[in-house]
């Protein structure tokens, strides 16, 4: 590029900044979110690895005759988030979720809250079947 050409264009366009999110939530968090997910969530499918999917909740079709589970009117602005696991061929299973949450930042972090819960229930029942399967009934 000409460096004349680079003094011909506009302050703000030689300005280096960053760009905000358009929806007003830090997406560096988000992705930490979402990675922390992943990563704490290994051990519950260790042969496939989870996949965090965030989405938004769909909107009740038919509003008065909707069973939709939220009754929240401004769930249509709702996200959800689910751990999905990916086998052969493209097969999904649904592994944990949805949760669903006004923000993806909420939705995420009970997301996250919940993988926490199943972590800690497998290992107090690997616990558990240590005692037990030791034969001694005793532990730490």
């Amino acid at each position: 590029m000409d460096p004349n050409a680079a003094s011909n264009l506009p302050e703000r366009l030689l300005r280096q900044r960053e760009l905000p999110s358009l929806r007003g939530e830090d997406e560096t968090e988000l992705r930490y979110l979402v990675d922390l997910i992943e990563s704490t969530s290994w051990i519950l499918s260790p042969i496939s690895p989870p996949t965090c999917i965030l989405g938004r909740h769909p909107p009740p079709k038919n509003p008065p005759l909707s069973t939709s589970t939220l009754s929240n009117p401004s769930a249509t602005n709702a996200f959800c988030a689910s751990l999905y696991t990916i086998g052969k061929a493209g097969a999904r299973t649904l592994e944990l979720g949805p949760e669903v949450g006004k923000t993806r930042k909420e939705t995420l972090g009970r997301l996250l809250e919940c993988v926490e819960v199943e972590v800690g229930r497998l290992m107090l029942n690997d616990e558990w079947r240590g005692r037990k399967g030791s034969g001694k009934g005793e532990g730490k």
